[in-house]
Formats: C-alpha cells, structure tokens, sequence
C-alpha cells in the first residue's frame, strides 16, 4: 500500500508539472485543472468497509464570466478496513458538471458534477451513477476545495449510495 501511495503522489505531481510547464495564460473561456484529493468515507457502510482514500483528478472547464461548464475524470483508491474481505476499492469517475463563481475575482466558487464512476474490488467490476456537491477557493493559480462525493453502491445485499467527503488541491490554467 505505501509503494501504491508513493506512485499516486508522484502521478499527482506530473500532472500538476505538465500543467505549470506549458506556458498557458489565464483567460476567460476555457480552463484546465489538476488537483490530489483525500477521502474520507462518512455513510456507514462505507466507513465501516474502507478507510481514507487518495487520488487524483483532471479535467477542462468551458465557460465565461461566472460559470463554467466542467468535464472532470479521476482515480481515487479506498484502502480495506481489516474486516473487509472485498479487497482494496478503486474508484474511476467521469462526470460532467456546473462550476459558478460567488464572489467578485473569482475567489470562491461552488460546484456540482454528475456521471458514471467505475468501481472495482473483489465483489464487484461495475459502473455506477455518480456524483459531486462541493465549494473551493481560488487564489490565483492554486485551488482548495471541500465536496461531498459518491457512487451508488452495486448489489442486493450491499444496495444503498457509498459517499465521502473529500479534500481537494490543485491547479488550474486558463488557455
């Protein structure tokens, strides 16, 4: 698990590397963003199943003035409480969303996305509806955010909706 946490820190900062190598100028129409994020599971099945989950997040915003049309995909992996005999949980969204801008400067903002996420352990290899409520702060290039996240869980035993709240911090880049 330590090595799986090295590698997601370091995909974390190639990410963040790439997007601050290229040179791009904000703008007012389309944005890029990378962030790491942590998650902590609150629904109690989840909770009691998986402990903190890290990951990683990109996408591209389509917009002017105060909102934005987002599209985010990411990786998130849950790590197994020792009573989980389902194994390590992966967690691969892709959603599409709404970003709008409260407050003049573009300084806080809140969000929503919805899609599908692809779930894996060793119960069950699915896609299920997922989605995101959250609110962040801009200070220039750099984002911190809060959102409420998750995906309906698979299965007749195990039916109901697993959630999170996560932490998020990256970058963004106006092209």
């Amino acid at each position: 698990m330590k090595k799986f946490r090295l590698q997601l820190a370091a995909l974390g900062l190639c990410i963040i590397g790439l997007l601050s190598s290229t040179g791009l100028h904000a703008q007012k129409l389309i944005f890029l963003f990378g962030h790491a994020l942590y998650a902590a599971p609150v629904d109690n099945y989840f909770k009691h199943n998986y402990n903190s989950g890290l990951g990683v997040e990109g996408g591209l915003g389509l917009g002017s003035g105060k909102t934005f049309f987002i599209a985010t995909l990411g990786y998130t992996a849950f790590s197994s409480s020792s009573s989980n005999s389902n194994g390590q949980l992966t967690y691969v969204p892709f959603k599409i969303g709404i970003r709008h801008y409260i407050l003049p400067g573009k300084l806080l903002f809140i969000k929503a996305d919805a899609g599908l996420g692809y779930v894996k352990n060793y119960l069950f290899n699915t896609s299920s509806f997922s989605a995101d409520l959250g609110v962040g702060v801009k200070l220039g290039h750099f984002e911190v955010m809060a959102d409420y996240d998750g995906f309906t869980r698979p299965g007749a035993e195990t039916s109901g909706y697993s959630s999170w709240i996560g932490l998020k911090a990256g970058f963004e880049f106006g092209l």
